[in-house]
């Protein structure tokens, strides 16, 4: 069970998305399929930023020191 584990670079993934996008607007493929392409990438950019403001309210600076607790035995402070 020889497996590598390869990762793919940022910049990897800026060449599949201005493909992903050449695919949208300037392929030969029928309206149907470029329309729903363009789609799925309308729709994950959306996911992600309405991800990132759901994440940006949830941390408030006034909760971040409230939030650390002490569960350990011995009680020992940990930072």
């Amino acid at each position: 069970m020889g497996e590598e584990l390869v990762l793919a670079s940022k910049w990897d993934i800026g060449f599949d998305v201005v493909r992903f996008l050449w695919v949208g607007f300037f392929s030969s493929l029928p309206l149907w399929a470029r329309c729903t392409a363009l789609a799925l990438f309308g729709a994950t950019l959306v996911y992600g930023f309405v991800s990132w403001l759901r994440n940006r309210s949830s941390a408030t600076p006034e909760a971040a020191p409230e939030a650390v607790e002490n569960d350990h035995e011995d009680a020992a402070p940990v930072r």
